[in-house]
């Protein structure tokens, strides 16, 4: 992907350090858009119909190649985070302690796209990252982008989907293009609430991404596996219990248990 940068149009957005700039990164390249969406070499690319915006981290600077693009890429890379208080309360724990230590100041990685975020999510239902990822790259190549309005349209078969998904998927596309499902603008509440309404689209996938969509700073999704691997916890109600000692600052602490391993 051409990198694009416009140099006279670059904006730099000033974040709090640390910023564990190179854990995000490395979460979301196999999260990301095959074909939109590139991190390679320190930096995250991202092909618009303007072009391509470019996003990397300095010593506590964000640097965007785009002026019109700094809102959004403030919200996704978490401009606003307080890593000195996720650390105060996340850091005395000894379960996420070590975890701090080796990448202080993660931030939770949000979206470019509220819509495709959300099929990736659900395409991520019961695979393997990687797995996801590859039909991530089916779906957007079939549909010539991941859009709600082509994918209502476009036929899913085919591409490794089991038939569930792909009326997920449909469902969740033309709720999106009718605007029956509000992803960008609307209260979180009401985009949960959306969002539940569809079939296929259960607790975990709600929660999910009331940590990256909805930002909520202590959301989290008690039944994901992976955190439930990576804090020790037998079940789902011993996690909550674990995690009450995490707020406000819970979505931090699952994100440090599925970013940084031990």
């Amino acid at each position: 992907m051409d990198a694009g940068d416009h140099l006279s149009q670059r904006e730099v957005i000033a974040v709090r350090a640390p910023y564990a700039w190179d854990r995000a990164l490395e979460y979301l390249s196999w999260r990301c858009t095959p074909g939109t969406e590139e991190i390679a070499d320190g930096v995250y690319r991202r092909r618009t119909g303007e072009g391509v915006v470019t996003v990397g981290y300095r010593a506590g600077e964000l640097w965007v190649s785009r002026r019109e693009a700094a809102v959004r890429v403030a919200r996704m890379f978490d401009a606003g985070c307080d890593p000195e208080g996720v650390r105060r309360v996340l850091g005395g724990c000894p379960t996420l302690a070590p975890r701090v230590g080796q990448a202080p100041g993660l931030r939770i990685p949000g979206c470019w796209d509220p819509f495709e975020l959300c099929v990736r999510v659900v395409l991520g239902q019961q695979v393997s990252v990687k797995a996801a990822h590859t039909l991530m790259g089916r779906v957007a190549a079939r549909c010539g982008g991941v859009e709600a309005g082509r994918m209502a349209a476009a036929d899913l078969n085919g591409l490794g989907l089991t038939g569930g998904r792909v009326r997920t998927l449909r469902a969740l596309a033309e709720a999106a293009a009718g605007g029956k499902l509000r992803l960008d603008g609307a209260p979180w509440g009401e985009t949960a609430e959306g969002l539940a309404a569809i079939p296929g689209v259960g607790a975990w996938t709600v929660e999910y991404l009331a940590v990256r969509l909805g930002r909520d700073g202590d959301a989290f999704p008690a039944t994901d596996l992976g955190l439930l691997r990576a804090s020790g916890a037998r079940n789902a109600a011993e996690l909550l219990r674990m995690a009450e000692r995490w707020r406000p600052f819970r979505a931090y602490a699952a994100m440090y248990l599925w970013a940084v391993p031990l």
